[in-house]
């Protein structure tokens, strides 16, 4: 199957890479997934499985192999459409590996040592810290200048490892010419979305999530799980709707997010009402969605057809990018 984008050369091309982590959840939703989709009518968007990515952490061939199928198929029930943005496993285009080379030749150390991710990820897995984890952000710096990218839709956490790859493509170009655009973020509306425990981002492994194509009576669970305002103790007491993570999620599930609040704050509603009605809002919300992702599951062999026919869609732009640093940099004849 061929993927028929509608990129023209006057179209700014975006690009953005998510984690095989399985099927997405409420959090990849308002955090990116929104932004892909909206993104994609009109901008030439390429989306990345980044499974060389997951190397750092998961060592599980086959997990990771369901993982990005099930991201892939849950991006697609949400409103991907293949014959508008490219969506491509980052394993079925090698070139990212050399570009990454590439750059990390003009990257200090001390820039890869201070990102969040790398800091973050040698306290949760001291007995894990490998290389990959180091040389993540040139990774991931090459995953976007491999196809000149100027536009990356991500969550705000996000901004200091777009940072980075801003300054990384600068060090190349100082020294080789001006080959790479500097990537510009384009951040999501939402901000971090907390989890169920209403105090860290909604995170899998964390276990904090609502889903988004669970079973109904489980997604009604995990709302119905979340914490709320902690001092609120009675039902008759005033809420305060600013800190809480229920109230604050309203806001992206309706129009009416004001009236919400203030029935919180007179205690006219309680926290299991708005709780309820969050769920019932969710599950609207995502109907369709759920409803593709019943249709495509039961089409084999579907989601690994898209992501080949993007990948190979892809290989023009990445080889070329590669020939111009090839030459930049004096590898191979003239």
């Amino acid at each position: 199957m061929s993927q028929n984008t509608a990129a023209t050369a006057t179209r700014p091309r975006v690009f953005s890479g998510v984690q095989p982590s399985g099927l997405p959840h409420v959090g990849n939703w308002l955090g990116a997934f929104r932004n892909y989709v909206a993104m994609q009518d009109g901008y030439d968007a390429i989306y990345c499985i980044v499974d060389y990515h997951a190397l750092t952490s998961t060592h599980d061939a086959e997990r990771i192999r369901r993982n990005t199928t099930e991201m892939a198929l849950g991006l697609l029930a949400l409103g991907l459409d293949p014959e508008k943005a490219i969506l491509f496993r980052q394993s079925d285009r090698p070139e990212h590996l050399e570009l990454t080379w590439l750059l990390a030749s003009v990257t200090p150390v001390t820039w890869v040592e201070r990102t969040p991710s790398f800091k973050e990820k040698k306290r949760n897995q001291p007995e894990d810290v490998n290389f990959a984890l180091l040389s993540y952000p040139v990774l991931q710096a090459a995953d976007i200048a491999i196809y000149k990218a100027r536009y990356v839709p991500v969550g705000k956490d996000q901004a200091a490892h777009l940072e980075l790859a801003r300054e990384i493509v600068r060090a190349w170009n100082a020294r080789y010419g001006a080959v790479f655009p500097e990537p510009e973020a384009v951040f999501t509306d939402s901000p971090i979305v907390k989890g169920t425990d209403g105090a860290n981002k909604m995170s899998k492994s964390l276990g904090n999530v609502v889903e988004i194509f669970g079973e109904e009576e489980t997604i009604r669970r995990q709302v119905m799980s979340m914490v709320t305002d902690t001092e609120r103790i009675r039902r008759t007491d005033p809420g305060r709707p600013q800190a809480c993570n229920v109230c604050q999620l309203h806001r992206q599930f309706g129009t009416d997010h004001e009236a919400i609040w203030e029935g919180e704050r007179s205690a006219a509603t309680g926290c299991v009402d708005t709780k309820r009605l969050l769920a019932e809002r969710m599950l609207t919300t995502f109907a369709e969605a759920r409803e593709r992702h019943r249709e495509l599951s039961e089409r084999p062999g579907y989601v690994e057809e898209i992501l080949r026919a993007g990948a190979e869609r892809l290989a023009p732009i990445a080889r070329e990018t590669l020939r111009e640093c090839h030459e930049r940099m004096g590898l191979g004849p003239r």
